[in-house]
């Protein structure tokens, strides 16, 4: 088989994967099915992702979900370390408030999309495998790794400088050195960890329909694609 060629979309494929759609066929086994009939691995994901593409479930609901989580997160741990920053000096009540407030308006929708998204998990057959569920879920692991990775280097950063007396560094409190330490790590690692579990929850599942819907999957498999290639 000529590895190099792109799959012709002919009729027959497509009616495959409209049966596969009304049957809700998991993608990862439309994709291997793809490949245990001879299609190129790199021609059976791009088939995989274009039938995944018809499952664009509840973009709304999951931005409200990942964008809040977020935000909330991020208010929590400035918050936080804006009160430990008074243990170097004033106390910035502006910035404090302005944070609070951001808190205090994101974390009700952030609680809603939580349940929300558990009542999807549980009801909706085919909102595991949403695309916008993943582009967010990756967003926000990214996001994380960024933003707290940024955050703890900073501080640990002016923790160490204190510790060894480097040169340029600022008289900073170390007790404020370490708690920013703990804050970036107590916030940014758990956020992390929950938004990759997100991504990968269904990952060993195929036929993800509740079990009132859930057939055995060898009778939802329609006749193979034919190879174009």
């Amino acid at each position: 088989m000529d590895q190099t060629r792109s799959p012709r979309p002919e009729p027959d494929i497509s009616t495959w994967l409209d049966g596969c759609e009304h049957d809700l066929v998991h993608p990862g086994r439309v994709e291997d099915q793809l490949r245990r009939q001879g299609w190129a691995p790199v021609q059976a994901t791009a088939i995989a992702d274009g039938y995944r593409k018809r499952f664009n479930e509840h973009t709304l609901g999951y931005s409200a979900l990942l964008v809040t989580t977020g935000v909330s997160a991020l208010a929590l741990g400035t918050v936080g370390h804006i009160l430990t920053g008074a243990l170097n000096g004033p106390l910035h009540r502006q910035s404090l408030a302005m944070w609070l407030s951001v808190l205090t308006c994101v974390l009700p929708f952030a609680a809603w999309a939580h349940r929300w998204a558990l009542r999807a998990d549980r009801d909706d057959p085919v909102a595991v495998w949403s695309r916008p569920r993943r582009t967010l879920a990756i967003t926000l692991l990214w996001a994380c790794g960024v933003v707290g990775g940024a955050r703890l280097l900073m501080y640990a950063t002016q923790l160490i400088s204190e510790l060894v007396k480097a040169p340029g560094s600022r008289d900073d409190s170390l007790l404020a050195g370490a708690i920013n330490v703990s804050i970036s790590l107590s916030i940014a690692l758990p956020v992390a960890l929950w938004s990759y579990r997100f991504l990968h929850r269904f990952d060993s599942e195929d036929p993800t329909a509740p079990p009132s819907r859930r057939r055995r999957l060898d009778s939802q498999l329609r006749p193979s694609p034919r190879n174009y290639a």
